[in-house]
């Protein structure tokens, strides 16, 4: 029965831990496009006139702290599913185990009945 729980654990699981790396990848994601938001940004200031200034400034800034919040987005929801599906499979498993112990324990106690 060990082995039966010890075979099922890696089923329930399955791609859980892809939504912990995708949480924190999408951060990351975020953060080279803050990068390449504000580089823009400070590429066209050097370059434009005094009145184009802060509208490529603005529209820089912009988009850096647009990929930063959609970042942030994607990476909570990530991992709040994470954890939420990580709560679940810990209890799937512990029912798992429950039962097989239950179930070992109901042999075993009758076990001379089954003699019979």
């Amino acid at each position: 029965m060990d082995a039966a729980v010890i075979r099922e654990t890696p089923r329930l699981e399955g791609w859980t831990a892809f939504l912990a790396i995708f949480g924190n990848v999408a951060v990351l994601i975020g953060l080279l496009g803050t990068i390449i938001g504000l580089i823009t940004s400070f590429s066209g200031v050097a370059e434009a006139d005094a009145a184009r200034k802060a509208e490529q400034l603005s529209k820089g800034i912009s988009e850096a702290l647009n990929c930063t919040a959609f970042g942030l987005l994607v990476a909570i929801v990530a991992i709040v599913a994470y954890g939420f599906f990580q709560i679940r499979i810990g209890r799937a498993i512990n029912d798992m185990v429950e039962s097989s112990m239950t179930l070992m324990n109901l042999v075993v106690s009758n076990r001379e009945k089954m003699k019979e």
